[in-house]
């Protein structure tokens, strides 16, 4: 946990009014300290910008479930009017979000089943960090999927990638329940209900109009399934370095 600084308004000198400003402009927040004489007493608490990042790396899944629900309704209300490859595109991102939100969060578990069904090993076994699936799945989905959806306003080439990378990535899913030997692993119904369907009915929109000469055979196909194998690609690295520090 990241510390927190603990600061009494006497020692500095605060007055009342200065106080109501700092907390109305959320630079202090208070929180009640029992302290060691029996008496509760009101301390101002200074937030750093730090706290905020450590409580968004915690509560990432839970947030993107949110997120979703309202870039869902930005995009069909708005977006679709104006563009509508454009609210294909982007569409992908909050898609994925909830299938985060079926990993790690409703019902959660992805990792500890990776850890367990994938790789054979405890579950309690740190092969993957939270920090590596935090990164992970923040800077592909939520930073890399838009940018360069937004960037198909520029030209559509930089984003027709994306239709193939989610539908690769719910297809991975059934592969991982076939290896694995369950009916269900965690992202699945996801996949199966949204990624999948999703990702094939825009690939054969895309073709439909044009964009696509040949919906098998492009390089836009090669790029999402490269990003897709670039995963598992890491995860045996990542089971390798386990295994040598064991």
């Amino acid at each position: 946990m990241c510390r927190s600084y603990s600061l009494e308004l006497r020692s500095l000198g605060m007055s009342h009014g200065l106080h109501k400003l700092l907390l109305s402009n959320n630079i202090l927040s208070t929180e009640l300290l029992y302290s060691t004489n029996g008496y509760d007493k009101m301390r101002p608490k200074i937030v750093r910008l730090f706290d905020y990042y450590v409580w968004f790396k915690k509560n990432w899944a839970k947030i993107g479930f949110i997120l979703a629900i309202y870039l869902f309704a930005l995009l069909i209300f708005i977006a679709r009017q104006y563009n509508f490859v454009l609210f294909i595109l982007l569409l992908h991102t909050p898609v994925y979000m909830l299938h985060q939100t079926e990993e790690y969060v409703f019902p959660g578990g992805f990792r500890e089943f990776f850890i367990t069904k994938i790789y054979g090993l405890s579950k309690n076994a740190r092969v993957l960090s939270d920090d590596f699936i935090f990164y992970l799945n923040v800077i592909l989905i939520w930073i890399v999927l838009p940018t360069f959806a937004i960037l198909s306003t520029i030209d559509y080439g930089y984003a027709l990638w994306i239709p193939y990378f989610s539908l690769f990535a719910g297809v991975a899913h059934v592969a991982l329940s076939i290896k694995a030997r369950t009916i269900y692993n965690p992202g699945l119904v996801v996949s199966l209900l949204l990624n999948i369907p999703i990702g094939l009915w825009s690939i054969i929109y895309l073709k439909n109009i044009g964009l696509l000469n040949d919906p098998l055979l492009n390089p836009y196909m090669a790029i999402g399934l490269a990003i897709n194998m670039s995963l598992p690609v890491v995860g045996i690295v990542m089971y390798r370095r386990y295994i040598k520090r064991t």
